[in-house]
């Protein structure tokens, strides 16, 4: 019986080239995880930017509503004979307070017949929001903060009087000219930096 040796061509890999498919092949999944890893980074990016945009709107139509409704009921909105005045719960005396960074004025902005104290607040980067009944008697509101946004870059009120003039007299305040930036909780998978939302709005006080 002859025996045949066998050639090359029949033997398996060598280690050599089995190293250098496991090289190739550990690039390409490297490769393929780093695509994945960036696209996974940008979508979860682009939801953070989506959610401070929304938070910022959310924030900036409620400040506009309310605004609208500072200085309702006025005096003149009940018989005289009932004796109502400023210090009464009743009624609603506008802008006390009319700062870059802090606002207050009083309102019923949820129409339950007694005017409410609102204040907005910038504390470091957490803007606050307080909404507290009117105590009446002439006694002054306590406020109740609630957060209403973090990771503020910036807030500025600026005030108009009626005739479109900018003042810093609460009294004479008639709207209110809001600038809202947010920034994102994360950074930019790309730039490697912080982005900022911005919304602005001009609430009028109609009452006043």
């Amino acid at each position: 019986m002859v025996h045949h040796k066998p050639s090359l061509k029949q033997k398996g890999f060598s280690l050599i080239e089995l190293l250098v498919v496991l090289s190739i092949f550990t690039f390409i999944m490297g490769g393929i995880f780093t695509v994945y890893n960036k696209g996974q980074g940008r979508f979860v990016f682009e939801q953070d930017v989506a959610e401070a945009q929304q938070t910022a709107r959310n924030v900036v139509d409620m400040m506009e509503r309310e605004i609208r409704l500072a200085g309702f009921p006025k005096t003149t909105y009940y018989d005289s004979a009932l004796g109502y005045n400023t210090n009464s719960n009743t009624i609603a005396t506008g802008f006390t307070t009319s700062n870059g960074t802090d606002m207050i004025f009083e309102g019923d902005i949820n129409e339950d017949g007694i005017a409410d104290v609102v204040e907005y607040n910038l504390n470091g980067t957490t803007l606050q929001r307080s909404a507290v009944a009117k105590p009446g008697g002439g006694v002054a509101a306590t406020p109740s903060f609630k957060t209403l946004a973090e990771n503020v870059r910036s807030l500025t009120f600026t005030y108009y009087n009626s005739s479109g003039v900018t003042t810093t007299v609460a009294a004479n305040v008639r709207r209110v000219k809001v600038d809202l930036n947010l920034s994102t909780n994360r950074v930019d998978p790309d730039s490697r930096r912080l982005r900022t939302v911005s919304v602005s709005t001009m609430a009028f006080a109609r009452n006043l």
